[in-house]
Order: C-alpha cells, then structure tokens, then sequence
C-alpha cells in the first residue's frame, strides 16, 4: 500500500474520532463504517488495523472504556501563556529605566 493511501487512512480515523464528542469516543465498527464510506472496502484492509495501533501508540488516540477517544492536551483553564513583549512596548519602558553611569579609570599619563 503506497502511504499515500496509509497517510489518507490515518487523516480519516482522525477525523472521524475528532468528529464526536470526546466523552463518546468511537467504536472500531463505527470507525470501519466512516471509512468505508469514504472508499468502499478501505475498512477491510489489514494497514488500517497496523494505522490504529500506530495511532494508539503514538498518542494521538487513546482507549477509553473499549472506544477511541483524541487524546488532547490537559491545559488549564484561564492560565494564559505569557506573551514576549514586543520591541515598542520595551522602547517605551526603556526611557523610564536608570541608565548606569559609566565609571573612567583615571589616565596613567598624567
């Protein structure tokens, strides 16, 4: 099988576990049924077996209570990443900073 194919096959496994709620998840006859409906007798080939157990494996699906579910990310709510501040908002606060003063050893010359 080209992975052209192997590559179509994993997007609509993903897509149609994706498509459910996660608490529902999906069922691999409900799955075999997205994908035949997609091309006739995809279901039925033994790389979709090996593309879900990969799917499984890598953690992009995971099992819950005998039904695939997209594993996503655990983020907490309202915990906001922290933005690096652009170049204009640093040029304006750098006028407000003390600058150092600079400190001249004195000449030997003298």
């Amino acid at each position: 099988m080209p992975a052209t194919e192997k590559d179509k096959i994993r997007k609509w496994i993903l897509m149609a576990v994706a498509s459910v709620q996660i608490s529902k998840g999906m069922t691999i006859q409900q799955i075999k049924k997205f994908l035949d409906s997609k091309q006739d007798g995809l279901s039925m080939k033994p790389e979709m077996k090996l593309i879900l157990k990969r799917l499984l494996e890598t953690g992009h699906l995971k099992k819950k209570e005998g039904r695939y579910v997209i594993k996503r990310s655990k983020k907490i709510p309202g915990k906001k990443t922290k933005r690096a501040k652009s170049p204009i908002r640093n040029a304006g606060q750098n006028g407000t900073k003390k600058l150092k003063s600079i400190v001249r050893s004195p000449s030997k010359h003298n």
